[in-house]
């Protein structure tokens, strides 16, 4: 090879002219006798009654209903809690509130001689988010619980801890998540601080008179003090429900006090990493409009066809049924394309924000609830709310072609709910695939290929 490039290197300017010309020439000659006319290639390989057929068709059966969300979500150690109170008019009443632990800022804490009880404080930190009408006032109630939360233990939405019936709040407020507070001619971050010691002061003396030994050790502490529960009173109309951030270092009960040598102390009781706290979900829906109930408490499944729900905050979820996708078999050999699963919105609905994103799964023969096939690629999946038509969409392709070419496996249906309900109390109304007073429907968008 380093031959040929030294006899290359060593023609004169005259003989690389003439040598191009030759190729030239010859690559004239080639090209002119292999072309044919654009539209005559592959029509001798291809002919016309075998060229593939692709159709698309949006007629495809489908339809939804809504029912009680039967799958609790987990809700210990979630990175912000929820309290508050909100009464929807169209799917009643939600209830937002939270157990806690406690624990010691230092152990080994003695009060003084002569210690007396100024009053007690539960603070909570703002994260400045919430869902529904702000303006609204709660009542918040709490109150010590009877039995203790395990750290190595998984709590759920739908927690019920004995508790003591004494309640230290039945405190009225409007939520202010965003403002700052005074504490003390301090300003400080947005914080809700609820007087424990208004209605009776029998819990901060019963946290000031302590024995030593409970006060020396953190674990003997808690397992002597269980507590708190608090929550909110049902709200006859608006409310809403709002994020607070237990975990931050402004979350804590605060006990103030004065002994026989200084006045204006204080001592706190933190919750941190170390404490368990867990959410509670509750929800009325005999309280929702007429028709919600119908389909959703009375388990009217027709109703589907107009409207149907979700909600997060496990609230209410979805049951999707394609009954005659399988017999598409009869058709002869179908590949799908793409297959896109269209959840348009109520046009008329527009009180409150609809979730950011929905989840879908595949309901299986024992009741449970599988991964898609088509979820694996998340940003193709979809399920992301878009305000541009109001609406969600969904790619289920690999899913539909799973239940065509096996007929044999049952044919579940398919269950949707809020994404992230744990955290997400947003709800929203759906046009069903046969809606009374909207032109947007629920349907599937199905491009596919005649392989016969």
């Amino acid at each position: 090879m380093t031959r040929l490039l030294v006899k290359i290197k060593s023609f004169s300017a005259k003989g690389t002219t003439v040598l191009f010309r030759i190729f030239f020439l010859f690559s004239i000659l080639v090209v002119a006798s292999c072309s044919k006319p654009a539209g005559e290639i592959g029509a001798i390989v291809q002919p016309e009654d075998s060229k593939l057929k692709v159709f698309w068709t949006d007629t495809a059966e489908i339809y939804a209903y809504s029912i009680p969300d039967v799958d609790t979500v987990r809700t210990d150690g979630l990175s912000t809690t929820m309290l508050g109170s909100m009464m929807d008019p169209t799917f009643g009443l939600t209830i937002t509130g939270f157990y806690t632990q406690l624990m010691l800022s230092k152990t080994g804490q003695r009060f003084g001689e002569n210690a007396e009880l100024d009053s007690l404080v539960l603070q909570l930190r703002y994260t400045g988010g919430s869902y529904g009408d702000t303006t609204t006032m709660q009542t918040a109630h709490v109150y010590q619980m009877e039995e203790s939360l395990h750290y190595d233990s998984i709590y759920y939405s739908d927690i019920d801890i004995p508790v003591f019936p004494t309640d230290y709040a039945n405190y009225s407020y409007t939520p202010r998540p965003k403002d700052s507070t005074v504490v003390g001619g301090d300003t400080t971050s947005p914080v809700l601080r609820i007087n424990l010691s208004n209605t009776t002061p029998d819990l901060g003396n019963y946290l000031l008179n302590m024995d030593t030994t409970v006060m020396d050790s953190n674990d003997v502490f808690m397992e002597e003090f269980k507590g708190l529960y608090v929550t909110t009173e049902p709200v006859s109309q608006g409310g809403s429900l709002i994020y607070f951030n237990l975990q931050s270092s402004r979350s804590k009960m605060i006990l103030y006090y004065h002994n026989s040598e200084e006045d204006s102390l204080s001592f706190d009781y933190p919750i941190t990493l170390i404490t368990k706290y867990v959410s509670k979900y509750e929800h009325d829906f005999q309280l929702g409009d007429p028709d919600f109930i119908a389909e959703v408490v009375n388990g009217d499944t027709a109703k589907g066809t107009d409207k149907f729900y979700a909600q997060g905050a496990a609230g209410v979820a979805v049951v999707l049924k394609i009954p005659n996708i399988q017999t598409w078999t009869e058709y002869g050999t179908i590949a799908l394309n793409e297959a896109k699963l269209v959840l348009p919105g109520n046009s008329e609905d527009t009180l409150f924000y609809a979730p950011i994103k929905m989840a879908l799964a595949e309901i299986q023969d024992d009741g449970s609830y599988g991964y898609l096939p088509d979820a694996g690629e998340e940003h193709y999946f979809g399920g992301v709310y878009k305000s541009s038509t109001n609406s969600y969409t969904f790619r289920i392709t690999r899913y539909l072609q799973s239940l065509i070419s096996n007929p044999e496996i049952n044919n579940n249906g398919l269950y949707m709910i809020v994404r992230g309900a744990s955290l997400y109390p947003h709800r929203f109304v759906f046009n069903g695939n046969d809606p009374v007073s909207d032109t947007t429907r629920l349907h599937l968008e199905i491009t596919y290929t005649d392989l016969d």
